[in-house]
């Protein structure tokens, strides 16, 4: 066991000045091995190349230096290095757990070294011995103290930017502001998003200008193993969503009726990210349909043709159904309902009956009915082809009441 003499003329700076400059003098063969600790100690740093042991060891030597110098006064230690470790890591994605073990292991590797001196110099006094220790644990707090707080700030600043970048991001995916097919690549990458579908395209509507109407839905995606991208617009919340088979398409049918909290329309699937602008405009006009809930539009060629070119489609609804919108709505619905359910089975009078539990006379007379009202045959081809689409136009756009053009 090392006596330390107390020596009551021993100068406490004077003492205090020797142990920094004996720690200084072996500041770099010290810096060397708590970088090897902590290369060898630390999982993120024995696993990951991401930070160079040349680049720890300086690090070490310029935090040390401060540790050092701060030894010999009462004033705060000076922890700059200590902030920009703290941003300079969080930068690269090291995690702040990771890194404060590692500065816990050079603390410690100071500790045992200065322990070392303390032996060797048996003439340093017992008061300067402590107060040295004291400033060795003072120096620890601040300097970890200081190297988290920069490395939260960093972080949360990168979560915000990386936040931004991905918003913006899906709004030119969805919107089909995309250059090329490199930059089609480069954006699913940065949206963790295949690059290859099938994909879906989401429109909400918002009932709060800025409130998202589903919220949490990229989290809630995920945890049913679905990447998806969103943004949110003043008056609507659009996305994107990787669904690679029908259960999962199914899934996401549910989990958005279960999350929505207003009108929600969804594409069809789609195989390429060249054809997103087009499939979100296709689940626009499913959010603006009639109805409440989650709406999936029909890609059939009449849904396509139906919204392809809505002003004219609109006037052709309104001449071929005007007479059909100038019924009471008790008299006008059981129409409309009989119409979609006969062309839903193929036009099947008794498939049809069955479906909307009427007798097959009933929906007869009103097949007739809407002949009379729209001056279109139910048998010939091409008044069928009409009335299918002025149907579906309806099903989308608000006809009713609209003036047709003469």
């Amino acid at each position: 066991m090392t006596t330390v003499r107390k020596d009551p003329a021993a100068d406490p700076d004077e003492e205090l000045r020797l142990i920094a400059t004996m720690l200084r003098d072996r500041l770099e063969g010290l810096s060397a091995a708590v970088a090897l600790a902590i290369r060898h100690d630390v999982d993120y740093y024995a696993s990951t190349d991401a930070v160079s042991l040349d680049d720890i060891t300086t690090t070490v030597r310029a935090n040390f230096e401060l540790v050092v110098y701060g030894l010999t006064g009462d004033e705060r230690f000076d922890t700059s290095q200590a902030q920009e470790t703290g941003r300079s890591r969080a930068a690269v994605g090291v995690p702040l757990p990771a890194l404060m073990h590692a500065y816990r292991i050079g603390f410690q590797m100071v500790w045992a070294e200065f322990k070392s001196i303390a032996q060797e110099r048996t003439e340093l006094s017992r008061s300067t011995l402590l107060d040295a220790t004291a400033r060795m644990w003072q120096a620890q707090d601040a300097f970890i103290m200081a190297m988290a707080a920069a490395h939260r700030e960093r972080t949360t600043a990168k979560i915000l930017d990386d936040a931004s970048e991905r918003a913006a991001l899906t709004q030119h995916l969805l919107e089909g502001r995309v250059s090329s097919e490199q930059s089609l690549w480069e954006i699913a990458d940065i949206l963790r998003l295949p690059h290859r579908g099938p994909f879906l395209a989401v429109a909400a509507a918002a009932a709060t200008v800025g409130r998202a109407p589903l919220a949490g839905i990229e989290n809630k995606l995920r945890g049913i193993d679905l990447s998806s991208a969103w943004r949110l617009l003043p008056d609507q919340q659009i996305g994107i969503v990787y669904a690679p088979s029908l259960s999962a398409r199914d899934q996401v049918i549910g989990l958005l009726t279960r999350t929505a909290v207003g009108r929600v329309g969804v594409s069809a699937p789609f195989a390429e990210l060249a054809d997103t602008s087009r499939a979100l405009r296709y689940a626009r006009v499913a959010m603006s349909g009639k109805g409440e809930g989650v709406s999936v539009f029909d890609d059939s060629v009449l849904g396509v043709a139906a919204v392809t070119a809505p002003e004219v489609t609109a006037d052709l609804a309104a001449v071929v159904l005007g007479r059909l919108y100038q019924l009471a709505a008790e008299d006008r619905d059981p129409l409309f309902e009989t119409f979609r359910m006969w062309s839903a089975v193929g036009g099947n009078v008794t498939d049809t009956a069955e479906r909307l539990f009427v007798h097959r006379n009933t929906v007869r007379h009103r097949l007739r009915r809407i002949e009379e009202l729209t001056g279109r045959s139910t048998t010939a081809p091409r008044d069928v082809a009409e009335l299918c689409l002025a149907f579906e136009v309806d099903e989308h756009f608000p006809v009713a009441g609209r003036q047709p053009l003469s």
